[in-house]
């Protein structure tokens, strides 16, 4: 008997040393799982993106700086056509602006993961069009293939998600308040100005669905 008890302590010892040296394998596929989309406090995704400008944009070019990233689309109600929607407004040119004053550093992009069969450079030249009647100029990123999109978990335009100049991600939602007199990006990039952590660091955003471009069908085998 005390041989038996004693072998299975031992087995029960065993499978729990087992358990607990695996968990920080488990912990950490959990981990990668968890932030396959832009998270607070961790590292924005990397990405090189063409400009309706021709231009290519890297985000590592902008280490140190603060990076709005909006993400746009001209034809969507909520984000660049009609005098209702963001840019139409008049209220996407006022933050611009805002986000100057606030730092002189910081940069604004608007990317455009939209594919509805439009061509990039038409695509381009109508977000352009759109921005520019705003009375702003700033880069249109053409991400045709949605890849930048969705490593960010880019849902609707718009949707913002600051970056700030260690290149970690401070806040992802909303333009603005819904009555319209809290501006979330201009208050986030004041606080990292300051030195101080961005409070909220996350709004619910809302807009129309960002238009990805549909998966490609995989290839039938040879008979």
């Amino acid at each position: 008997m005390r041989m038996t008890h004693s072998f299975l302590a031992a087995t029960i010892v065993a499978s729990t040393a087992f358990l607990f040296a695996a968990s920080p394998r488990d912990d950490e596929e959990k981990q990668h799982q968890q932030h396959d989309a832009a998270t607070i406090g961790h590292a924005a995704p990397a990405f090189t993106l063409t400009g309706a400008d021709g231009k290519t944009y890297n985000l590592a070019d902008y280490k140190g700086k603060t990076v709005v990233l909006e993400w746009f689309c001209p034809t969507c109600p909520a984000s660049g056509k009609g005098a209702r929607s963001y840019w139409g407004s008049g209220d996407a040119s006022k933050t611009v602006t805002a986000v100057k004053a606030a730092d002189s550093n910081a940069v604004y992009l608007a990317i455009n993961s939209t594919n509805q069969g439009k061509s990039v450079a038409e695509e381009g030249a109508s977000s352009t069009d759109v921005i520019t009647k705003a009375g702003q100029s700033i880069p249109v990123l053409m991400d045709t293939d949605g890849k930048t999109g969705h490593a960010y978990g880019a849902k609707t335009t718009p949707h913002i998600f600051i970056v700030d100049g260690t290149g970690n991600v401070v806040y992802i939602g909303a333009p603005m308040s819904d009555d319209g007199k809290t501006s979330y990006i201009v208050d986030a990039v004041t606080a990292i100005k300051a030195g101080k952590p961005v409070t909220p660091a996350t709004t619910k955003n809302s807009g129309c669905g960002v238009k990805y471009a549909s998966p490609k069908a995989p290839e039938k085998a040879a008979a």
